[in-house]
């Protein structure tokens, strides 16, 4: 199955403009000497200025690029301007068999992809008592570190909610790190949130309390899981901070489709004088090449409750 992209979205796929301008100037027909695609895959001969022309291919199933050239750009002019060309002229591209050197790449891909499944598959096998005991005490610490929060929630309100703003840099700090010592970093990133709202205007009184409500419905229904339905209990869970296994999320509703990560951003910050660090990755795909989403609905759970 062949991409269907359009320039926009090719766009988001170059590692800077000069590239995506470099590409754009190869996407005629002119500049290859040789246009082909198979059911997996395009490729094609770039006439360079050397004598050789660079052998370009495009994965079209697990989106990636490969080039003979010596651009440690990635993906490179070549693979854009292959991929621009495509996009705005795809009967250019011939059909043919794949030469050795797009098969023997394909297949290498291929390989290292069936390796690091195998591994996964190859766990060794579960001490099912012992994951039970490590199950119970992670809940009792769970429990235990949601008793601290709902004293510290309480003595927060007993103190009043306006005093909030001028303290929120530092005040949720400490209670979200034993959030996290609780191992139930879900809640921590819930505090991370109420401490990230804007104090500065005037609707964060209506903000504060929507999230402190939020808050507390989790922690009770984290007290009462047994009391839920299963698949209520598998969401507070997840919502509590604990992890979800593959298995378990591919038993339910999948979605089979193409799949294409269009942005990726990376935020390394550094706060004096502490020395301390914060990275930030955000990741975005997008399903058919529409909208974009967070992430497959394949691999995590489509639910938000309580959020």
């Amino acid at each position: 199955m062949l991409l269907n992209l359009t320039e926009e979205q090719i766009i988001q796929l170059a590692p800077d403009a000069a590239s995506v301008k470099a590409g754009k100037g190869l996407a005629t027909r002119a500049k290859w000497v040789l246009l082909e695609h198979s059911d997996r895959a395009i490729w094609g001969h770039c006439q360079g200025s050397g004598k050789t022309p660079y052998q370009t291919v495009i994965d079209t199933k697990n989106v990636a690029f490969k080039c003979s050239c010596p651009s440690r750009k990635f993906p490179c002019k070549h693979g854009l301007g292959l991929l621009f060309l495509y996009a705005a002229q795809a009967e250019q591209f011939k059909e043919a068999d794949e030469p050795e050197w797009v098969t023997s790449w394909l297949s290498k891909r291929e390989e290292k992809a069936e390796k690091k499944e195998q591994k996964a598959k190859s766990d060794t096998p579960v001490d099912e008592a012992a994951q039970a005991k490590r199950q119970a005490m992670r809940h009792q610490k769970v429990l235990n570190g949601i008793d601290e929060l709902e004293i510290w929630l309480k003595d927060l309100l007993r103190n009043g909610l306006i005093n909030i703003p001028e303290r929120a840099y530092t005040l949720f700090d400490g209670i979200a790190r034993r959030m996290v010592d609780a191992q139930a970093p879900g809640l921590a990133n819930r505090l991370k949130v109420i401490q990230e709202i804007n104090f500065y205007e005037e609707s964060w009184k209506y903000k504060l309390t929507d999230q402190l409500g939020k808050l507390y419905l989790l922690m009770k229904s984290y007290r009462n899981l047994d009391l839920q339905p299963e698949e209520w209990q598998q969401e507070i869970r997840t919502q509590i901070g604990y992890p979800q296994a593959k298995e378990d999320v591919l038993a339910g509703e999948t979605i089979t489709d193409q799949w294409l990560v269009l942005h990726k951003r990376s935020l390394l910050a550094i706060r004096m004088p502490e020395q301390s660090f914060r990275h930030l990755s955000q990741f975005h795909s997008s399903r058919n090449l529409g909208g974009i989403q967070s992430c497959s609905r394949k691999y995590l759970r489509r639910k938000t409750l309580l959020l």
